[in-house]
Formats: C-alpha cells, structure tokens, sequence
C-alpha cells in the first residue's frame, strides 16, 4: 500500500513538474514576443522622420482639406513667399507670379501669369492647373478673379513668419515632402534660435513699423513678416500692445505716433528708402512732434531691406533675423 502510494505520488509530482515547465515556458515565449513586438514599434517610432515645428493641428486639417485626397500634379502659385516654400520642398509649378523681388533660380524659365493682386485668368486657365495657390490675405481678391474661371483655388496663411512655417509644413503633407521640410525648419529653428540668444537680456523695446511709400504710411502689427521677426527678439509693436489694435495695417496719423512714443520707428518704404525716411521726418516735424518721440532723440528712425522685408519670405528668416538684430541693439 505504502509502495503504491510512493508510485502515485512520484507520477503526481512528474505530472506537476511538466505543468510547471510548460506554463514557464509559455511566460517565456509570450515575453520574447512583447519584447519583441516592443523592439519593433520602438525601431518603427526611431525611423519616423522628427518634426522640425510643431503646428496647430487643426489649422494644418483645414488647409489640407482644401486639396481633397490626391496632390495637385500642376500647381500655378500666386505668391512669391509660397513659390519659395515649393522650391524648397522640391516641387515644380507650372506657373509662377510677375514679381520685381527674385524667384527661385529652379523658376526662371516657368510661364509668368502677371501680378500677385492682378493674375492674368486667361494665361492661368491656358496652363490647366490643377490648384492654384494663393496667399490668405487676398482670397477674397483672387476669388472674384478665378472664380468666374472656373479654376480651382487653396490659400495658404502667408503673412508671419509662424504663419510660413505652417504653410511649409502643409505643403510637406500634400506634396508627400516631409523630410525636405523637416531639414529646412530644423536648420531654421538654429538659426532663430542664435538670433534669439543674441537679444537675450537686452531692454525691451517698443518699436513702430511702417509699411508703404513716401505717399502714403499704414501702421503694421506683429503679425505681419516684420512685425514676427521684431517679436522673437523681444521687441513690443506700439500697435498691438500701446494701440491696442488687432487689426494686421492700420492708417498711419501723428496722433498715434505720438500717443504710442515708439523707442524705434522702423519703415518697410517701395522706392527709394532714403526718401521715404525723409518724407516721414518732414511730416513728423511740420507736426511739431520731432522733440516728443524718443525715436527721434536715439536717431532709430530706420529703413528696413525691401529685398528682406519687403515680401514675407521663410527663406530670408535667418538674413531679416540679422537685420533686424542690428538695427534694434546695435
């Protein structure tokens, strides 16, 4: 009876031991499996390219809803900043605005369809675009234009600098070139990111900025190419922050001039920029301002480079960065 016993238990115990090991082995298996299937996504995550600028995602949703499923194979652009966005990104349009300010180099021999504000429709539809490109603030310009046409239309925010990087980064999407957009902001964001160190710790200032010619002034905020560059290196624009106003231009008059006493006085000035600037002191004075402004007392009444600032261009970023840095603190 004891020997049976014995037996019974000894084939228990087998019985038990194989149990055990098989459970092990299975915890073992399924282990190496998430391990493995962790290693993986891990890899797959590594391999993904690195966004160089993070954008607001539902922006970036309702641009990109304007192009529908499929990318555009014949684009004609009616902006130079954007014409610059798609050289960088590699892509070829089929035709390109009239511009006094340089294209890209790729462009020069693409069919020109007149101005920016006055496209030629007639050249336009001859090109068969399927999507032309055009700059937010002046959709409701173009629309009374191609509509009519029949054309096919996507604005993109073309203003700020911020609002170039998005358009870049939607462009990447459409035009399936993520890695050339991610190579070009990282370089940009270094490069911002060293202007911004050499502001760093300097007194903020309020800066005015003027856009237009001798003729005529209009007052620009900080949304506009300037207005963004001047914000990055600490500048406060009188307009948005002494003014008050959201509005991107407003009229110019002395009265706000003076009321907002800017530290600097910056002019985006067509034609001759000497003349304008003299144009504005001329006026400034017949006002009898001139001894009021603290603009006037520290001789920061500037021009800006037209060929920099002239036209919002992400390509010029790092150029107007310096600029800007040297005439606001040197």
């Amino acid at each position: 009876m004891n020997a049976q016993f014995r037996k019974w238990g000894l084939l228990t115990g087998a019985l038990l031991l194989a149990l055990a090991v098989g459970c092990s082995s299975k915890e073992q298996t399924a282990e190496a499996g998430q391990e493995t299937t962790t290693q993986v996504a891990t890899e797959e995550k590594a391999a993904a390219p690195a966004s160089a600028y993070t954008v607001d995602e539902t922006k970036a949703a309702e641009l990109q809803a304007q192009f529908g499923d499929a990318a555009p194979s014949k684009v004609v652009v009616a902006s130079v900043a954007i014409s610059e966005i798609l050289n960088e990104l590699g892509v070829m349009p089929v035709g390109v605005p009239t511009s006094t300010l340089e294209l890209p180099a790729a462009f020069k021999d693409l069919p020109r369809i007149g101005s920016a504000l006055k496209p030629d429709v007639e050249q336009v539809t001859k090109l068969q675009p399927d999507v032309i490109l055009g700059p937010e603030s002046i959709k409701t310009s173009l629309d009374k234009q191609f509509k009519p046409a029949n054309l096919n239309t996507a604005y993109l925010p073309a203003d700020s600098l911020e609002e170039l990087k998005l358009t870049t980064v939607v462009l990447s999407r459409i035009f399936k070139k993520e890695d050339q957009a991610n190579a070009f902001l990282a370089k940009l964001a270094e490069q911002e990111k060293l202007s911004v160190e050499q502001a760093s710790g300097k007194t903020q200032l309020k800066i005015m900025i003027l856009f237009g010619s001798a003729e005529s002034f209009m007052m620009m905020n900080e949304n506009t190419f300037a207005g963004s560059i001047a914000k990055k290196l600490g500048a406060s624009n009188v307009v948005s922050d002494v003014l008050k106003s959201e509005e991107t231009y407003i009229p110019l008059n002395m009265e706000n001039v003076v009321a907002a006493n800017p530290d600097v006085i910056l002019l985006v000035a067509h034609g001759d920029a000497n003349t304008a600037v003299k144009k504005f002191e001329e006026d400034v004075k017949k006002n009898g301002a001139w001894d009021k402004l603290n603009a006037f007392k520290n001789d920061k009444v500037k021009a800006l480079d037209y060929n920099l600032f002239g036209v919002a261009s992400v390509v010029k970023a790092s150029d107007a960065y310096q600029q800007m840095l040297s005439i606001l603190y040197s």
